[in-house]
């Protein structure tokens, strides 16, 4: 989510703290995403629905499955679903 990053970033710099504390707490759940051992898997994942790509990784990593894909594809359509309008810079 490039476009959400750098509107945190210049919300912040242009001193619109809410704004970009706003985007931030909608971005929080995504970005935990990233603190596990399945962070490849997890954006690969996450780029399925976002980007409409596919979810393939490299050897010895496998597809997320099961109980952890599940959890992982809720995050992403419940983030997506309530996305936020970004102002323009």
């Amino acid at each position: 989510f490039p476009r959400e990053t750098v509107a945190i970033y210049q919300l912040m710099k242009q001193g619109r703290r809410e704004e970009a504390l706003a985007i931030y707490r909608w971005f929080r759940p995504l970005l935990d995403l990233d603190v596990s051992t399945y962070l490849v898997q997890n954006i690969k994942l996450a780029e399925v629905f976002a980007i409409n790509t596919n979810d393939r990784v490299r050897m010895p990593r496998m597809p997320l499955s099961g109980e952890r894909r599940k959890a992982v594809e809720k995050i992403v359509k419940d983030a997506l679903a309530v996305r936020p309008t970004l102002p323009q810079f």
